[in-house]
C-alpha cells in the first residue's frame, strides 16, 4: 500500500510537471501569452485596480520558457506581480490579460541579478516554493532600487502581519 500511494504521488507529481512544460509549450486555453488560468488564485481580485496598485511600470522581463528578453508593464499590488504586453499609470488590469502571474501566497526572495544576468540594473523574485526565478531589468539603478525595496516591503509586511484571533505569547 505504501509502494501504491508512493508511486501515485511521483506520477502526480510527474504529470503536475508535464502539464506545466506542454502548457508552457503549446499555451494556455485563454489568449496567446496570457497567464496559464489555475495561476489565477481564486481568492485574489480578478482586476487589478489603480487603488490598489503600489508600484507599476515598464521594465525587461525574460520570458518564461524561451528565455527571451521583452519588454513589459509590470504591476505590483499588495497580492501579487503582475505583467503585461501594454500598460499605462491610471489603468485597470484583469488578471486574464497577464502573461505573468506571481502571488505573494508563496514565500518569495527578491534580489539584485546583475551577475547571474551580465545585465546592468537586473534583478530577480524568486518562488522558494519551486525555486523558480523571474528576472527583471529595470530601466536604470535608480528604478531597480526601488522595484526590490516595493516588492521587499510587500514581503516583509506580509510575514508581520498576523491573524487577528492568533493569541501572542511574548
Amino acid at each position: 500500500q505504501a509502494i501504491s500511494l508512493l508511486l501515485e504521488c511521483i506520477m502526480a507529481g510527474f504529470l503536475g510537471n508535464l502539464r506545466d512544460k506542454v502548457t508552457g509549450m503549446v499555451g494556455q486555453s485563454g489568449p496567446v501569452g496570457s497567464a496559464a488560468p489555475d495561476a489565477i488564485d481564486p481568492n485574489a481580485p480578478q482586476i487589478l485596480m489603480s487603488k490598489d496598485i503600489v508600484k507599476e511600470g515598464w521594465v525587461t522581463k525574460q520570458s518564461r520558457n524561451i528565455k527571451e528578453w521583452r519588454r513589459r508593464y509590470v504591476v505590483l499590488t499588495n497580492d501579487c506581480i503582475a505583467t503585461f504586453k501594454q500598460g499605462a499609470a491610471g489603468e485597470s488590469y484583469a488578471l486574464k490579460d497577464a502573461t505573468e502571474l506571481i502571488f505573494f501566497n508563496s514565500a518569495l526572495a527578491v534580489k539584485s541579478a546583475e551577475q547571474e544576468t551580465g545585465k546592468d540594473n537586473a534583478f530577480c523574485v524568486q518562488r522558494t516554493k519551486d525555486g523558480r526565478y523571474f528576472y527583471f531589468v529595470a530601466g536604470s539603478q535608480q528604478d531597480k532600487e526601488e522595484w526590490i525595496g516595493a516588492i521587499g516591503r510587500l514581503m516583509v509586511r506580509r510575514t508581520v502581519i498576523m491573524d487577528p484571533e492568533e493569541e501572542c505569547n511574548y
